[in-house]
C-alpha cells in the first residue's frame, strides 16, 4: 500500500495536506539523546549562553512564572530550562509540518512505534489541524512535537491550558500559555513543590550498579535498607541513581522532580541536560567529570553485542540496538564472568572480550 492510499484509507481529511518525508525517517534512526555521548549531548544543550537567556527571561516573565509556580508548584528555572532546551527560547520551534511528520512515522517509521504515531496523528486531526490557517500548517520537530515547549498532539490535548483566555491554549504564539501548559503536564505527572532535581551530582557509594535506574526510585528509608544513606532527605520524596557511562563517569543521585521530567522525555541524557541548565539559571554550578574515551557503542555495535551475548548464553533480549533492561542485565552478567566491574555499561572493551570468547 502506498502512502497516499494509506492516508486515503485511514485519514481521508488529510488527503492533499500531508506528504511522506524521507528526512523524518533518517532522523528517527539517529536520535541524539541515544547516539551522542552524554558529555557531548549535555554540553551542547546546557550552555552558558542559554543560562544567560534563561536568567533574562526569569526577570521578563517574573509575574507569569510566579503565578504558574503558585498554581502548580513547578519552579521557574525548570520551566525555562525546558523551554531553552526544547526550542532555544522560541528560536528553534521546528520546520517540519507536523501532520506530514506524524503521518510519515505512522506509515513507515520503526514498526514498534507506528501505533504510537498513528494515535498522535489522530490527536493532531482532532485537536491541532482545526487550529491551522488555510495553507499554513503548524510546524515543529521531525517527530511531530510543536510549540514553545514541544508538545506532542496527545500532550496538547490533555494538558494544554491557556494562561488567561478561555479558548484553546496557544502554545505556538503565547509563551505564557506554553509555560502554563508544561507546568500542568509536570504537575499531573507527580511533580511536587520542594522536591529536587539533582540531589547529589557525584555520589560516592559502594552500593552496586544493579540499583541504578528510574525503576528503583524510592524514598530515603528504602535507600537506607539498600545501603545508601541520603542526607537531608525530604519525607516521601523519591530518589534514584543514574550512571550514564557506568564506572567511566559520575554516579548521580536525582530527586523527585526528575521522575516527572522523565515523562516529558524518556532519556536520561535529556533530564540531566535540563537539570543542569535549571541549576545554572538558578545561579548554581554542576560539573560532571567523564572519561571521554569511553564512548557509547553505536547502534550496529550494540546490536552485535546483543547477538553475541545471546549466543554465549546470556539473555540480552532482542538484538535491536536498543539498551533495554534485558541487555543491561546480560551485560552485567558477562562483566561479572570476565572479572570486569559490573556496571551494565557496554563499552568497546566488553565487545572485544566477547568477540574473543565467541571465536
Amino acid at each position: 500500500m502506498s502512502f497516499d492510499q494509506w492516508i486515503f484509507e485511514h485519514f481521508p481529511k488529510l488527503i492533499g495536506h500531508v506528504q511522506l518525508l524521507p528526512e523524518v525517517l533518517e532522523k528517527d534512526n539517529q536520535q541524539s539523546e541515544f547516539t551522542l555521548p552524554p558529555w557531548d549531548y549535555i554540553d551542547r544543550l546546557a550552555t552558558p549562553e542559554r543560562m544567560i537567556l534563561g536568567q533574562k527571561y526569569l526577570v521578563e516573565f517574573d509575574t507569569e512564572l510566579n503565578c504558574i509556580f503558585d498554581r502548580f508548584g513547578v519552579s521557574p528555572s525548570l520551566l525555562l530550562a525546558i523551554w531553552g532546551i526544547e526550542a532555544n527560547f522560541g528560536k528553534a520551534l521546528g520546520t517540519f509540518p507536523i501532520g506530514s511528520a506524524l503521518a510519515t512515522l505512522a506509515f513507515s517509521g520503526r514498526a514498534r512505534r507506528r501505533p504510537y504515531f498513528t494515535a498522535q496523528l489522530q490527536y493532531y486531526c482532532s485537536e491541532i489541524y482545526p487550529l491551522q490557517g488555510v495553507g499554513k500548517p503548524i510546524c515543529g520537530s521531525w517527530a511531530g512535537a510543536s510549540g514553545h515547549m514541544q508538545f506532542m498532539p496527545e500532550t496538547y490535548a490533555k494538558f494544554g491550558v491557556p494562561y488567561r483566555s478561555s479558548g484553546p491554549a496557544n502554545i505556538w504564539a503565547s509563551i505564557p500559555d506554553a509555560l502554563m501548559s508544561a507546568a500542568n503536564y509536570l504537575a499531573a505527572e507527580g511533580l511536587k513543590e520542594g522536591d529536587c532535581l539533582i540531589k547529589k551530582p557525584s555520589l560516592e557509594t559502594d552500593i552496586g550498579y544493579s540499583w541504578d535506574g528510574i525503576h528503583y526510585a524510592a524514598d530515603a528509608t528504602v535507600w537506607a535498607e539498600r545501603g545508601l544513606k541520603i542526607e537531608d532527605a525530604k519525607d516521601a520524596e523519591k530518589y534514584f541513581c543514574v550512571s550514564p557511562v557506568g564506572r567511566h563517569g559520575p554516579r548521580i543521585l536525582l530527586g523527585g522532580q526528575v521522575l516527572a521530567l522523565y515523562q516529558y522525555n524518556r532519556s536520561i541524557n535529556y533530564v540531566l541536560a535540563v537539570s543542569k541548565l535549571a541549576t545554572m539559571i538558578d545561579g548554581g554550578h554542576v560539573d560532571w567529570s567523564w572519561d571521554r574515551t569511553a564512548r557509547p557503542l553505536g547502534r550496529s555495535e550494540l546490536t552485535e553485542l546483543q547477538s553475541i551475548l545471546t549466543e554465549l548464553g546470556y539473555n540480552a533480549g532482542a538484538s535491536d540496538g536498543i539498551m533495554g533492561p534485558d541487555t543491561v542485565r546480560a551485560v552485567m552478567q558477562a562483566q561479572t564472568g570476565l572479572g570486569i566491574e559490573a556496571d551494565g555499561y557496554p563499552d568497546l572493551v566488553l565487545l572485544a572480550h566477547l568477540k574473543t570468547l565467541k571465536n
